[in-house]
């Protein structure tokens, strides 16, 4: 159905004439009629107020598509998303940016800026194990909610431009406009709750919910650079240790007493 006939049909549906709707929306009934017939098409302001006036979105209305079909198209990546990439100008090949910390609040505004981008540090990545026609980015996260990945590591994740195929349980960076920059396993929930479940490795941290409108970005880990051991492991090696040195020492002393 093209924008005329849906005009036309949703006015008729509501029990409307061409008057009483004109009147609404300060129109005269010529230029709605002109409307509903395809023989001119409605300004911008006019599209925001007749959307409005049938309690629809502007996509819905001048697309006519529901608000799954949508979400839908968000998700698999359908609506244009802006992202900027540093390169290697000698190469012309995709450099890994690094989003510290310290950055992260600023990577909201600037992900899409071909200049912010380039000022944040960058390097090649020659390893052969990951796929090299993928997109790559290093965030370095805060906290303790995915112990025993500590706080301060660099995770390496690739950009996930259809979020229908992010899930799983598998762990993600996702940038959303609440929350920033997180670190999680994502579970997902489009086709019973409309969500992402956002879960943390560490269980004092509660599971919560993001929707696709508010995502702004996905990216899938892949790695991480760390720069301490993981404790809970370590000290668990140390207790060993020291029960294994004092079961040698007990036994030195009762051979010393056999002897």
């Amino acid at each position: 159905m093209d924008l005329a006939s849906r005009i036309r049909t949703l006015r008729k549906a509501a029990g409307w004439t061409q008057q009483s709707l004109a009147d609404e929306l300060g129109l005269k009934r010529s230029a709605l009629g002109a409307y509903e017939e395809g023989r001119a098409e409605p300004k911008l302001a006019t599209l925001i107020a007749l959307a409005r006036h049938f309690g629809m979105s502007l996509d819905a209305f001048v697309l006519g598509e529901s608000e799954e079909d949508r979400m839908m198209r968000r998700v698999i990546g359908g609506d244009l998303r802006v992202l900027s990439v540093p390169v290697d100008r000698s190469s012309e090949r995709e450099r890994v940016a690094i989003v510290p910390v310290r950055a992260a609040a600023g990577y909201l505004s600037g992900y899409g800026d071909p200049e912010y981008m380039e000022g944040l540090d960058h390097f090649n990545l020659p390893v052969k194990e990951l796929p090299q026609d993928a997109t790559y980015r290093m965030f370095q996260i805060e906290g303790e909610s995915m112990l025993p990945i500590p706080h301060g590591s660099y995770i390496l994740a690739h950009y996930e431009e259809n979020w229908s195929k992010a899930g799983g349980m598998r762990p993600y960076v996702v940038v959303t406009r609440d929350h920033g920059v997180v670190f999680k396993r994502v579970e997902n929930r489009l086709d019973t709750h409309g969500d992402y479940l956002l879960i943390s490795d560490n269980l004092d941290f509660a599971p919560y919910r993001v929707f696709p409108e508010d995502v702004v970005e996905m990216w899938r880990a892949r790695a991480y650079l760390a720069f301490d051991w993981p404790t809970p492991a370590f000290a668990g090696m140390e207790r060993i240790q020291g029960t294994l040195d004092q079961m040698r020492e007990d036994l030195r002393t009762i051979q010393k007493k056999l002897d």
